[in-house]
Order: structure tokens, then C-alpha cells, then sequence
């Protein structure tokens, strides 16, 4: 029983640990960056623990993309999220696509991450990002939902699209405009 009430404790420790990130609303670190790095980064971190899995990591980059100002780390903490759940979705192996791109209007970068996978069922998606919801039987179920806040906190988005049994896609939606940068020039006097 020792070892049950050290592992709950544990356990504890990380929600906790999940709940504090999650809270806290710290100032971002924003330099101007190329996405396509902290992709790049993202999935060399990712490919050995991959190719053990029997997953196969696909990069589409658009190196045209221009670079814009974000936090990497927050946005490294995404990107692997998201990758690692991709991973989580494929038990017996399969691919593992991440893509980025110029939106089609030109105002956002995004970054998909496509994956084989189990899928998720319709009735799940919208609760994807609520703190502690989770169909693993690990986990806080705090991932997605931290993920979320730091795309919201840069003004962007997390878009979801899944058929069960074929696999699941998230983009990653950035506005090239950092929207703390307009909210500054707006409040100036004129």
C-alpha cells in the first residue's frame, strides 16, 4: 500500500503541477520566429520515441513563410502536444503528417498535424479542450487545454476535424499580427 499512496501522490503532484500551467497567464517571451524551426525541433525531440511506435513523421514545411512573434517555448509546448497525442492515437503504428502553410487569405500561419489514427467521435470534439477531459486511461487531461489557452493568449485558434477509425487533424491557427501589438498602437494618443 506504500507504493499505491507514493504513485497517488505523484499523480497528484502532476494535476496539480497541470492546474498551476494552466492558471497561470504568465507574460510571453515573443521574438520573431520561423515556425518551421520549432516544428523542426518539435519532431527530432519526437522521431526516435516515433519510429519505436512504428510511426512514420511526415514534414510538408513552407519555408516561404514569413517569421512572426511568439513565444517558442509556448509554442514548442503545443506543437508536442499535439504531436505526442497524434502518436498516443496510433497503437499499432501509422504516419504522422505536420504540415505548415500561409492561410488562404493570408492573415494566419497554420500548422497541421494529421495523423492515422484512431479518431475521435463526434459527440467528443467539442470537449477536447476542457480541463480534464481525457478518453486515455492516462494522463490529466490537461494537455489540450493548455495548448488551447497559449494559441488563444497569441489570438489564434485550434481547429479540429476527425472521421473515427481514419485519423484526426488539427490546425493550429497563428495571425501573422501579434494581437498585444495592435492593442498597444490603438491605445496610443493621437
Amino acid at each position: 500500500t506504500l507504493n499505491l499512496i507514493a504513485d497517488e501522490t505523484m499523480r497528484c503532484a502532476g494535476i496539480v503541477n497541470g492546474l498551476l500551467e494552466f492558471a497561470r497567464q504568465t507574460s510571453s517571451q515573443t521574438v520573431p520566429t520561423d515556425i518551421n524551426d520549432v516544428v523542426d525541433r518539435t519532431v527530432l525531440l519526437l522521431e526516435k520515441q516515433a519510429t519505436v511506435r512504428n510511426i512514420r513523421i511526415e514534414r510538408i514545411p513552407d519555408r516561404s513563410l514569413p517569421p512572426i512573434e511568439v513565444d517558442k517555448n509556448k509554442i514548442q509546448q503545443v506543437f508536442s502536444n499535439l504531436a505526442i497525442n497524434a502518436c498516443e492515437a496510433m497503437p499499432t503504428g501509422g504516419t504522422l503528417v505536420v504540415a505548415s502553410r500561409m492561410s488562404r487569405d493570408g492573415t494566419h500561419i497554420e500548422v497541421t498535424f494529421t495523423d492515422t489514427g484512431v479518431g475521435i467521435s463526434k459527440e467528443n470534439i467539442p470537449r477536447l479542450f476542457d480541463p480534464f477531459f481525457t478518453t486515455k486511461s492516462f494522463g490529466t487531461g490537461l494537455g489540450l487545454a493548455v495548448s488551447y489557452g497559449i494559441i488563444r493568449q497569441r489570438g489564434g485558434t485550434i481547429l479540429v476535424r476527425s472521421e473515427v477509425g481514419k485519423g484526426t487533424v488539427f490546425t493550429v491557427r497563428i495571425p501573422l499580427a501579434d494581437p498585444g501589438e495592435e492593442k498597444r498602437i490603438e491605445e496610443e494618443p493621437q
